[in-house]
């Protein structure tokens, strides 16, 4: 069984979030020695609606009151805004999708390698993770735009993460806590894999593609997903399932921050307030998931190869050990990059 399925060294990124939306955040990310990869803010084939008004986060210390006129989005971006910047941080977002679509993301993506062409860059091929979603028929051709991408510029090194996950999605639960639901997904990428794997003139240069997956709290849920993974195979001799990492966890939905005067912190969709808790309060958590996983993804060949990128809480050194050593293959963060800047990568790289 083929056993390289996603190349990432150094094995720390930043997963999906808003700190990587736009081509600024994306080459500050490609640039820094200390990532080893760059995960791109999941998009749509035409693009989110975005509106302040009702997408947005806000950054807290978990168990402290938060103040009536706690500042939320871009104003609370820390460090300036927060008294004790040494606190872990916490995130809840009521967000959505980038406002940029897929093919933009593409564009920007060959604006920073052509700059590594004309000597302007950095000489290192870093992959690329396009984070996407939409319905399983929009993943398919999406899995196209990238794939035809690749082929154009051999220099690309691009994957697909198929974001499963969002719990922020008025009346569109998270695909991957339904088996049906994520069967009808790995059906479509099988089938997308195959038509293009023939095209490319290396196994390397067929993107990878990821399932970025919500948190999961009991054993069954584990095992649902194991067990979708172990039949969706790759239709390659000598691999195994065709899927090739999985990023686990993203946001625990249904959380909620009252400010002092026992109002919802954040607006949203539904008007509730509700959204999805990253951060150090969801480490715990998240190592929990990934362990969980690798357990399980260990004990048959055919799911053995699929690599997981563990993310949820991750601010220090010791936080991602903590993630390799349960079993995660690269270390991603979202909270700790909006709250540091991409500073943050050489903060959990030379332990400071």
């Amino acid at each position: 069984m083929a056993t390289t399925k996603l190349k990432i060294e150094p094995p720390l990124l930043n997963s999906a979030c808003p700190w990587a939306t736009t081509l600024e955040d994306i080459k500050a990310l490609y640039d820094s020695p200390f990532t080893g990869a760059v995960t791109i803010r999941t998009s749509l084939l035409e693009g989110f609606s975005h509106d302040d008004s009702i997408h947005q986060y806000t950054f807290f210390t978990p168990g402290k009151t938060i103040p009536s006129d706690a500042p939320k989005g871009e104003e609370s971006k820390p460090p300036s805004s927060t008294s004790n910047p040494s606190e872990p941080v916490s995130t809840l977002n009521t967000l959505g999708y980038s406002p940029l679509t897929l093919s933009e993301y593409l564009g920007i993506i060959n604006e920073i390698v052509g700059q590594r062409h004309l000597g302007t860059d950095t000489p290192t091929k870093k992959p690329f993770i396009l984070s996407v979603t939409g319905t399983a028929d929009e993943i398919a051709m999406a899995y196209a735009l990238v794939a035809n991408a690749a082929e154009m510029d051999e220099d690309l090194r691009l994957a697909m993460e198929v974001n499963l996950s969002c719990p922020n999605i008025a009346s569109a639960p998270p695909p991957a806590y339904d088996k049906k639901e994520l069967d009808e997904y790995l059906e479509a990428i099988s089938d997308s894999k195959s038509t293009y794997r023939g095209r490319m003139t290396t196994p390397d240069s067929t993107p990878k593609v990821g399932l970025k997956l919500p948190p999961y709290t009991y054993s069954g849920q584990f095992e649902m997903v194991v067990d979708s993974l172990r039949k969706a195979k790759s239709s390659e001799p000598g691999e195994g399932s065709v899927i090739d990492f999985i990023t686990c966890t993203n946001t625990l939905g249904h959380s909620l921050l009252l400010n002092a005067s026992l109002e919802p912190v954040l607006n949203s969709e539904s008007g509730s307030g509700l959204g999805g808790l990253a951060g150090a309060a969801l480490h715990p958590l998240a190592l929990g998931n990934v362990a969980t996983f690798r357990k399980l993804l260990d004990k048959d060949p055919m799911t053995k190869g699929i690599m997981i990128i563990g993310v949820g809480g991750v601010e220090d050194k010791d936080g991602a050990e903590r993630m390799r050593k349960v079993g995660a293959g690269a270390v991603a963060c979202a909270s700790a990059l909006g709250r540091y800047g991409v500073s943050v990568f050489e903060k959990i790289t030379k332990g400071n």
